[in-house]
């Protein structure tokens, strides 16, 4: 059985919940990339979407898990300003050698700028992923994603080794 490793970022709640489903549903483990900084408030919002768009990163607390020691890593992000979170940016500029082959990219978007993102994270890692999952928050709010994330997740197994 494949060892696997979901980690996620999430401001408001919404991609959390997603990368929650996907830790139960694969019986995997989950981890959450927590912002030092405090992105709770408006202006902190306004604040982080800047710093994606802008392409910084952010500091970010300690990992406990090391994706060496996973087949499988899935990393989650919310889309702000057509780019990757900064507190993603930043987990895989650290981690970027120790990640495994087999990856899978998700992200969470009110818009339609997740392909930008993913292309990011391809190339700070320099591996493409070995599948992405994108949700909008329409998807989201009408909370049928569940069975639309299983049926995706399940495809995008046969690309898996």
């Amino acid at each position: 059985m494949k060892k696997i490793l979901v980690v996620y970022y999430s401001r408001t709640g919404i991609t959390k919940k997603l990368a929650r489903s996907i830790v139960d549903f694969l019986s995997a483990d989950g981890e959450e990339i927590v912002d030092t900084k405090n992105r709770a408030w408006l202006l902190w919002y306004i604040r982080a979407g800047r710093d994606a768009a802008l392409k910084r990163q952010t500091t970010i607390q300690r990992m406990i898990s090391n994706p060496s020691d996973y087949d499988i890593v899935c990393i989650w992000t919310p889309v702000w300003d057509f780019a990757m979170s900064a507190a993603v940016r930043t987990y895989l500029t650290m981690y970027e050698k120790q990640l495994p082959a087999s990856l899978i990219f998700f992200c969470t978007q009110a818009s339609s700028w997740a392909e930008t993102a993913i292309q990011e994270m391809a190339n700070i890692v320099g591996k493409k992923p070995t599948t992405t999952i994108v949700f909008s928050s329409k998807e989201i709010s009408r909370d049928s994603y569940q069975e639309e994330l299983k049926k995706q997740l399940i495809q995008a197994w046969i690309f898996i080794d």
